[in-house]
């Protein structure tokens, strides 16, 4: 399986579950489609060696939850007050 076939059926397989868990961790689907995106963007550019099938799902799923952390913490420090 060539590479282009082999990350197409990655991102088939695993995209459904990558956004799920955005979402349950951001509570927001604007924040849920960032962190799909730069999931997938990672695997694409820079994937590590995968030992396994389920080591590439505990790696998508492992950056998936890191950059849903990133992504509030982003959020909460660049929360404001209403002003009156």
């Amino acid at each position: 399986m060539d590479r282009t076939s082999q990350a197409e059926e990655t991102v088939r397989r695993y995209s459904d579950m990558v956004y799920r868990l955005a979402f349950a961790r951001t509570g927001n689907t604007a924040d849920a489609e960032d962190v799909y995106q730069e999931v997938f963007l990672r695997y694409l550019t820079r994937p590590p060696a995968f030992t396994s099938e389920e080591h590439r799902k505990a790696w998508l799923l492992r950056v998936a939850a890191n950059l849903s952390k990133n992504r509030l913490r982003y959020n909460a420090r660049r929360r404001t007050d209403q002003l009156a």
